[in-house]
């Protein structure tokens, strides 16, 4: 486990030891289990290794290898299994460990047959009061809205293929143990499918087309020649698919508009060239609004407007219990308001580490040049603004270039493999200007029809099914979701294709 470029543990020193903080200047696995559990059964908290209760770092040997022991150990032993990031921060030449955990969202949490709460500053083991009122306390959380149970919702509204790819990641990423490769014990071990009934987290997460069910699913992306919303769109475009389909075609306009690929799903930190956009200051924002947005509204929205000057995400909702607009620029430990929805991106490993989002966000935008984001929450609807990024105005130029050169570099492979006969012996200038068209329209609606292109590009439905034909050939578009409310999108082959270029 490699430490975190973001350092933060000068935030956590200046603190007291609380109900969500501990400091232990000698590791003991079992003794730090005990802590987190009482977390776990509490507000969530941080665990500080390395630290004596005076603040001094004595800081810890091997610190690797303990936090792949410490990691290990915590998801095997604490029943149920939690959500818990363990971090390594350095303090000059000395190692600590941070172990970071949400508030449980099945209480109560239990570490070899006790069930531990935090009293105070202190760990204590619960008895039999304090039991029964954590378990009447948890039967009244289990009324949030993502945890009620979606009606007239059946296995066939649920994309069981994006389950078995959440499935697939949450077992490579290796934060919990034992996960369940059958989709339906995943669900059901995760919360999202009790007594024969899908959640409302389930349908929005997995749903095929949750927008039936919830309009508030729907996320809006505009961008604007002025500074004014009223004035002429640029872009406009409505994301009505589950949450993680929206946030991979989110991530593909970026992709598109910058030129550069996997925006969403890269690692990087670091960049020795000028970066275009902070890619993953805006990726905590985005998946922050998709988490803390409050889904129990029918006017629940998101609205991602970018200006000439400034980038704006705005989620309907407020913040998180005990956070405040200025605690956001520090080191803090929310509830997310959506915790199961939470577990499921993290466990999914698209949170990378619990409870620095927004101080990573800063981080990076300072690292990258980049003004640092500005927040604030103003009438049920939490906002925030990057003030320097913005998308060339010159973006669609920029698509139409790099789709065709991505289509060339797609059918000349395509000819040199011998794929297709009608390939080999050539494509007319006319035709390759036609399939650029079809896929330079594809990137900037998405998810659209045959029947949609032929329409937008006045041409035969039956002529822009053969070209569509070719393309699927060539590996440029496929097809994604079903046959009545799917559409065409562009392959991340030819995403790749046009990201190299720039």
């Amino acid at each position: 486990m490699k430490s975190n470029s973001v350092n933060y543990i000068a935030d956590l020193l200046q603190k007291k030891e609380s109900a969500t903080l501990e400091f232990k200047a000698v590791y003991n696995k079992v003794e730090a289990a005990k802590v987190i559990c009482s977390f776990l059964n509490r507000d969530g908290g941080q665990l500080v290794i390395g630290v004596e209760e005076d603040h001094k770092v004595v800081g810890i040997q091997n610190a690797e290898k303990i936090a792949q022991e410490l990691q290990h150990f915590i998801v095997s032993e604490i029943v149920p299994e939690p959500a818990v990031s363990v971090d390594i921060q350095a303090v000059g030449n000395k190692k600590l460990l941070v172990v970071s955990v949400w508030q449980g969202t099945n209480q109560p949490y239990i570490f070899q047959g006790g069930v531990y709460l935090r009293v105070g500053h202190s760990t204590v083991q619960a008895d039999s009061k304090q039991l029964a009122a954590l378990i009447h306390n948890e039967s009244v959380r289990n009324q949030r809205w993502e945890s009620k149970s979606a009606i007239e919702v059946d296995v066939n509204d649920i994309d069981l293929l994006e389950v078995k790819d959440c499935i697939e990641e949450a077992k490579s990423g290796g934060r919990e143990q034992n996960v369940p490769e059958n989709p339906l014990r995943f669900l059901e071990k995760y919360g999202l499918y009790k007594n024969g009934d899908f959640t409302n987290a389930a349908v929005i997460l997995f749903g095929k087309e949750p927008i039936k069910y919830f309009p508030q699913v729907r996320v809006r992306l505009s961008v604007f020649n002025t500074d004014k919303t009223g004035d002429t769109l640029l872009y406009d475009k409505v994301f009505e698919g589950n949450l993680f389909n929206s946030i991979r075609k989110i991530a593909d306009f970026f992709d598109l508009t910058y030129g550069v690929s996997s925006s969403f799903e890269s690692t990087a930190w670091k960049r020795t060239d000028k970066a275009a956009f902070p890619r993953l200051a805006i990726r905590e924002a985005v998946l922050n609004a998709f988490i803390h947005r409050d889904y129990s509204s029918f006017s629940s929205r998101i609205a991602i407007n970018v200006y000439p000057d400034k980038l704006q995400i705005s989620s309907y909702g407020s913040l998180p219990k005990g956070i405040s607009i200025k605690s956001l620029s520090e080191d803090h430990l929310s509830v997310p308001v959506n915790p199961t929805l939470a577990h499921v991106f993290f466990l999914r490993n698209w949170i990378e580490l619990i409870g620095i989002g927004t101080v990573k966000m800063i981080s990076q935008c300072k690292e990258l040049g980049f003004k640092v984001p500005v927040w604030n929450q103003k009438d049920n609807t939490v906002q925030v603004t990057f003030p320097d990024v913005k998308v060339p105005f010159n973006y669609n130029e920029g698509i139409s270039e790099g789709i065709s050169e991505g289509i060339e570099r797609l059918i000349s492979i395509a000819q040199s493999e011998g794929i297709s006969e009608g390939i080999s012996k050539g494509i007319t200038a006319t035709l390759k200007d036609s399939l650029i068209e079809i896929a330079t329209l594809i990137a900037k609606e998405n998810a659209i029809k045959a029947s949609e292109i032929a329409l937008k590009l006045n041409k035969s439905y039956k002529t822009i099914e053969r070209q569509i034909g070719i393309l699927r050939e060539i590996g440029a578009i496929e097809h994604e979701g079903s046959k009545r409310a799917g559409g065409y999108t562009l392959t991340k082959k030819l995403l790749e294709l046009f990201g190299s270029k720039k």
